[in-house]
């Protein structure tokens, strides 16, 4: 009982936090300075100034907490919780004016995703999770739709590496790529999309958003039929092989038949 009271001290706490920090990149959003990072993604004055101040507000509340984030090194105590921050996920849609992007806010405990907030800005949106609790967009319950078969207008979204590496002809429905990991995971929730495939994505794209899409009925599994935990899905990052999010049966069908693009001069 002392647990789930204490997550959902936290949980307010972090709502109030994202919404605080969306207010800001509202704001500040259509000013923005890029630079590309050594992998050649961008990076703004607006994502660095927001995870300084998503870890100071955490560090002043939480100061036995490990804190980590996308921009900068890991910090903090050394117990068995850690937060994990990506303060402007998809920031390449942001810097071209595309309205998708998210700030994301999860709380790993001895490696088990427990709590996740992701506040999607330009739509106004507030999408939580506890681990047990269920999962929320702006107080409505959200359950993910399950069906043994997808239909052809059932929006698929596959990120770029993903789509890189699939045999997208084996992928069933209409395809997607949204450009942020973490408005994917949440719109799967929501039954905006069906599912979502990722490679590549970093723990701090995946921490709060595994929180959703599993609170929300969704499963997480490898092309192979691998199945994971939350946490292994957190814990095995970047993510090393094209894997599915999306409720049980249709997770069993996307698994079953996608296939690997063939190496290159193959027929």
């Amino acid at each position: 009982m002392a647990e789930t009271r204490m997550l959902e001290e936290e949980l307010e706490f972090v709502k109030a936090l994202a919404i605080e920090a969306a207010t800001l990149a509202l704001e500040r959003a259509g000013n923005v300075t890029p630079v590309e990072k050594a992998n050649r993604s961008f990076v703004t004055d607006l994502d660095r100034d927001l995870e300084q101040l998503i870890r100071g507000r955490l560090k002043a509340k939480y100061p036995g907490d490990r804190i980590t984030g996308e921009e900068y090194a890991a910090e903090g105590g050394t117990g068995p919780r850690r937060w994990s921050i990506d303060p402007i996920d998809g920031t390449g849609n942001m810097v071209h004016g595309l309205p998708l992007w998210a700030i994301s806010i999860g709380l790993l405990d001895e490696g088990e995703p427990v709590l996740g907030v992701i506040a999607v800005p330009p739509l106004g949106e507030l999408y939580w999770a506890v681990k047990g609790r269920g999962a929320w967009l702006d107080g409505e319950r959200l359950v993910a739709e399950d069906s043994g078969s997808i239909h052809p207008q059932d929006n698929i979204c596959v990120g770029t590496n993903a789509m890189r590496t699939l045999d997208v002809r084996t992928i069933p429905g209409r395809l997607r790529d949204l450009g942020s990991a973490c408005c994917e995971q949440v719109f799967v929730a929501a039954n905006r999309l069906k599912a979502c495939v990722f490679l590549g994505e970093a723990a701090h794209d995946v921490a709060a958003g595994s929180v959703i899409v599993g609170e929300a009925g969704c499963r997480f599994a490898r092309l192979g039929g691998e199945v994971l935990t939350p946490s292994e899905m957190v814990g095995r990052t970047p993510v090393p092989a094209p894997t599915f999010i999306a409720p049980p049966l249709r997770l069993e069908a996307l698994v079953r038949d996608a296939r690997l693009l063939p190496p290159r001069g193959d027929a």
